[in-house]
């Protein structure tokens, strides 16, 4: 409701009957839409008005017959019943202005906060840290418990999760997960950043930084959960204050995470793989943990070079880091190791399972051809060989060797299958790609 809207209790109708008579420019309502309003009148002849506590009124203007004993609240002015009956005008115009005023420091302090976050964001470097804090910043303010932050991810050309603590929210290789596309157009569209759709029990929240959107906050909502202006205008403040924040501090990591990655397939590189490696490895001894690594070589790449030219075999090698990616998980890390080897690194993840995601990502290779051209189809295999700390070795130097030798074995022999390390394997001498 507009600020020249206000509520009256009171349990005398005539008081809003002489109210509407003699102030034509204000308009007063009772019952329930009174709760909604930021100014009320209200009379002291019914001891349920004083002790009304309607959540969003800002003045009262009590009316007395100078009696009134009742304890003031802040917000109160207190008039004599008569004499605001006859004139009462200027006293709703002051009300009005302490109401305009109370609103205007709030949002000032608001945004006070807003500055302190924004410098502790940009202090983050973990983006799901400040994925997390921009999330739950949101979820307060709209006074509801679960949301989840879905970040576009240039590596898989998709959104994917960065933040949730909603069960419901589920990252599954669609382009964006669980996000209504009518829904997010008609919140693009709003100027208050927000769509709430009561059909799909959903509000949609774009995160926009130089009109690319970087980003979606996706919260589910219930029958029961009130989203009002009031809500919807801090929610549009806050993302208007660390959108940008968050669009730079996602782009300064795509930059640091450039220099870990593979120009011609976007996998992470040699010099992440050593680095990374070695911290997976001291997490599982700190732990008592588990993981995994799986190599892969591409079978016969070398006959597409030749037949089709090493062009043809660059974007084949794009395509092969594409579905590897689409095959695996969030937190495992896809490495380019080098020529046409790659190695997954699977944080908490033991044998049968590693096993499980190399057969997924063997069948994503099998199950079409490469299409690379309307007329240049590629058909690609791969060889895999799996190694499991601490099963298989308790060093990074033998972890490799012994997935390297699995993978071997398997390229040897029958080709497009899965290897797992054995103890004979410790033995034997590596042969690794340089």
């Amino acid at each position: 409701m507009s600020q020249q809207t206000v509520g009256v209790f009171s349990g005398n109708p005539a008081v809003i009957q002489r109210l509407r008579a003699r102030c034509a420019d204000f308009t007063f309502v009772d019952g329930e839409p009174a709760d909604q309003c930021r100014v009320l009148v209200v009379d002291a002849d019914s001891a349920a008005s004083l002790d009304a506590h309607p959540r969003k009124s800002v003045a009262r203007v009590v009316l007395n017959d100078g009696t009134l004993d009742h304890p003031r609240r802040q917000g109160d002015l207190r008039v004599e019943r008569e004499a605001f009956l006859e004139n009462p005008s200027d006293t709703l115009a002051a009300a009005i202005d302490l109401a305009d005023t109370v609103i205007h420091a709030t949002a000032l302090e608001q945004e006070i906060g807003y500055l302190t976050q924004i410098h502790e964001l940009m202090a983050m470097i973990e983006p799901q840290a400040v994925s997390e804090r921009v999330t739950r910043t949101v979820l307060n303010l709209l006074g509801v418990a679960k949301g989840a932050l879905l970040l576009h991810d240039p590596r898989l050309e998709r959104y994917v999760v960065s933040f949730s603590n909603d069960p419901s929210s589920r990252d599954t290789g669609e382009f964006l997960p669980g996000i209504p596309a009518d829904v997010l157009q008609r919140a693009l569209a709003s100027g208050d950043y927000i769509a709430v759709d009561r059909e799909s029990g959903l509000a949609i929240m774009p995160l926009r930084a130089d009109d690319d959107l970087i980003g979606v906050i996706r919260v589910p909502i219930s029958a029961h959960d009130v989203i009002d202006e009031a809500a919807t205008a801090a929610v549009t403040r806050y993302l208007k204050a660390v959108t940008q924040v968050l669009g730079n501090v996602y782009q300064l990591t795509r930059s640091r995470d450039l220099a870990m990655r593979d120009d011609l397939t976007k996998a992470f590189n040699r010099r992440f793989f050593e680095s990374y490696l070695d911290e997976e490895m001291e997490r599982a001894r700190r732990y008592g943990s588990l993981f995994s690594i799986i190599f892969l070589d591409l079978d016969d790449l070398k006959m597409v070079n030749n037949f089709y030219g090493h062009l043809t075999g660059s974007r084949t090698l794009q395509e092969v880091a594409k579905r590897i990616l689409n095959a695996v998980r969030g937190i495992d890390k896809v490495v380019r190791f080098g020529g046409d080897e790659f190695c997954i690194i699977l944080p908490q993840t033991d044998q049968d399972q590693a096993v499980a995601v190399a057969n997924r990502v063997r069948k994503a290779f099998v199950s079409a051809p490469f299409t690379l051209e309307p007329n240049i189809e590629i058909s690609i295999t791969a060889s895999f060989g799996i190694a499991t700390y601490p099963a298989h070795a308790m060093s990074k130097e033998d972890l490799i060797r012994q997935a390297d030798l699995a993978m071997y074995r398997v390229k040897s022999t029958t080709k497009n299958a899965v290897g797992v390390a054995t103890v004979e394997d410790a033995t034997k001498p590596a042969t690794l790609p340089t």
